[in-house]
């Protein structure tokens, strides 16, 4: 069945690349359909759950962005990318569920740093 989409949903449909060639970034989406973040995400998520256009996300690497899926390998590289984030949040997910509320703190050694070295040991973490 026809799903029809609204003016909206179709701006940023229209505003995703399809293929991996030209991945874009939801900054970039919001600034060609003058949307804000929160209202790309979500209309991302309605194309995706409720119309099932295949885009997908690479998060990680030299290109990374959003775009349609167009064959099996595509589909294949923003699955392992999604895989790789759930598994993530899961590790956070238990650290927190595990975190003792009334002690963390005094598990925490303090170190002072040279405000000119903080940069510089923020890259290299």
């Amino acid at each position: 069945e026809m799903k029809q989409l609204s003016m909206i949903e179709q701006s940023v449909l229209n505003a995703l690349p399809h293929g991996s060639e030209n991945p874009i970034s939801t900054t970039d989406v919001c600034k060609l359909t003058d949307l804000k973040m929160r209202v790309v995400r979500e209309i991302i998520s309605v194309l995706v759950n409720r119309y099932g256009v295949p885009i997908v996300a690479l998060r990680s690497g030299e290109y990374r962005g959003m775009f349609i899926a167009t064959n099996e390998a595509e589909r294949n590289l923003g699955i392992a990318s999604y895989e790789t984030q759930i598994n993530s949040m899961g590790i956070r997910l238990k650290a927190i569920q595990e975190a003792d509320l009334d002690n963390w703190q005094s598990q925490l050694k303090f170190k002072v740093v040279p405000a000119n070295e903080l940069s510089h040991q923020q890259k290299a973490e």
